[in-house]
């Protein structure tokens, strides 16, 4: 497997600082379900060179009951528009991701010498823009619908796919927007390799009317320099997405907590200080390299195993699902300790997830203010747990005390009374027409919220409702019935799955 991030100078330190000063003191977490910010996509990593996976590591990455449930996979176009994992975008499918792509370069002949590297030639821009939507189309009759494409991995590096800000807005008001234009297929750009230069990106795309429309993902990876709020990008009505980073920090391989800690760090950061939408580790699978030591969520060598750093990430997308809001939380409220909370649409749970960098455990007060929890439950990844369960504790309050096992990242999950009101769950809801195609079931005329499916057994299943689509991943042949939860006086409706 090759690997283009083994050589990487940038202007700032390795590491990325956590959000906030942390105090030396213990206090209260408050919880604040009212307050909201940005709505969750998921999170995820790449599979670029790879062409094959185990249904045991399928199952680790993407299963929501025992893996880490990673709800986003990132894969890589090749210059000839195909890619090597068509077979395990179809594992991801199948477990309810969904699947994007980037191209890393595009064909030699289509490259010219500039300046300080390479970039695409315009002359033909045209039938580079045609490649890539002919890529999403053709993964679609193989069974992988294509959720969004970037217009280039890292278009601010010196390599083949250089793209100045200006290119990339002509780039995509003439040849790529048009090209995707009625697909379905979202765009994500810029994709920038780092923080340092993406604000020159940004600035170009928002300030392109045309170029704007055709971008509704606005992307950066975060090999350099700090991430800053950039509260433009939620004000466009854009997400914000990071959608390439790992543990940079030490090239020692570590599978432990030392490299998940610093992993689960930038994520908070990304989340807190930026907003952001979505978040991706770099690799899912390693290469030999001794400089690739922390780059993977699986470990190095011919015994490679899911490390840490997969498990850590778990607690955030197992349970902050896409379509959870980010709520209001006290982001660092003891010595040591980091968090940040979400709710679901349907306001029936919220997440804590909860930092304890501190070496031996801390007790944390919690207290939710504007919701009645009725029962907690704590999930821990520490040295010896991964994601595991703890007996969950019945609550008459908001407030409640936890220890934090050291070096751990654990998601408290609340349940919370159905009567709490944070949002409008019960009003009465037309579901429309309902249609399932490869893992995605579509409802007519409906947004965020929650479905409820049930097969012809009585079995029945509450699915995420995102832009009124649920990834359902593969079901037998049969008929079904759907209904949006909170709408039980809707009479439900009907849908059938040829096989």
């Amino acid at each position: 497997m090759q690997n283009p991030k083994l050589a990487r100078v940038f202007a700032s330190g390795a590491c990325v600082a956590l959000a906030a000063a942390v105090a030396a003191t213990a206090g209260t977490a408050n919880i604040t379900p009212a307050t909201t910010y940005q709505r969750m996509t998921g999170f995820g990593a790449s599979t670029a060179w790879a062409s094959s996976m185990s249904a045991a590591d399928a199952d680790k990455l993407w299963d929501t009951t025992n893996g880490a449930g990673l709800s986003l996979h990132r894969i890589r176009i090749a210059d000839d528009g195909t890619t090597s994992e068509t077979s395990i975008a179809k594992l991801a499918i199948a477990r309810g991701a969904k699947v994007w792509a980037a191209p890393w370069n595009p064909p030699a002949a289509w490259v010219q010498t500039y300046t300080d590297g390479k970039q695409l030639n315009f002359t033909y821009a045209q039938q580079w823009a045609t490649r890539l939507a002919n890529f999403a189309t053709t993964m679609k009759s193989s069974g992988v619908p294509i959720y969004a494409v970037s217009v280039q991995n890292e278009m601010d590096n010196t390599g083949s796919s250089h793209y100045t800000p200006a290119q990339l807005v002509s780039f995509l008001d003439t040849y790529m927007g048009p090209a995707f234009k009625g697909s379905g297929v979202k765009i994500i750009a810029p994709e920038t390799q780092n923080w340092c230069g993406f604000q020159a990106y940004l600035t170009a795309i928002l300030g392109d009317a045309t170029a704007s429309s055709y971008v509704p993902i606005i992307a950066t990876h975060e090999y350099g320099c700090s991430p800053s709020a950039y509260p433009s990008i939620a004000a466009a009505g854009k997400e914000f997405w990071e959608t390439e980073m790992y543990d940079w920090a030490s090239s020692n391989e570590d599978p432990g907590m030392t490299s998940a800690l610093r992993t689960a760090a930038m994520i908070h950061a990304a989340l807190t200080v930026s907003n952001m939408n979505a978040w991706h580790f770099w690799w899912v699978y390693p290469c030999a390299a001794a400089s690739c030591g922390n780059g993977a969520l699986w470990s190095q060598g011919t015994n490679s195993q899911a490390t840490k750093r997969l498990w850590i990430m778990g607690n955030y997308s197992r349970f902050v699902r896409p379509g959870y809001l980010r709520i209001g939380a006290t982001v660092a409220p003891t010595t040591g300790v980091t968090l940040t909370a979400y709710r679901d649409s349907a306001s029936t749970k919220i997440s804590v997830v909860a930092i304890n960098t501190n070496t031996s455990s801390t007790s944390q007060d919690f207290s939710i203010s504007g919701a009645t929890p009725t029962k907690v439950t704590p999930w821990i990844t520490d040295p010896t747990r991964n994601l595991v369960a703890q007996t969950a504790q019945t609550l008459t309050s908001g407030s409640f005390t936890y220890s934090l096992p050291a070096t751990s990242v654990t998601t408290l999950v609340f349940d919370l009374k159905t009567s709490t009101g944070l949002a409008a769950s019960n009003a009465v809801r037309t579901i429309g027409n309902v249609s399932w195609s490869a893992g995605v079931l579509a409802v007519a005329g409906a947004k965020d919220g929650h479905l409820e499916i049930i097969d012809a057994r009585g079995t029945r299943r509450i699915l995420d409702l995102v832009d009124g689509h649920a990834a359902t991943g593969q079901l037998p042949a049969g008929v079904y019935q759907a209904r949006l939860v909170g709408a039980s006086n809707t009479a439900p409706s009907h849908f059938i799955v040829y096989r």
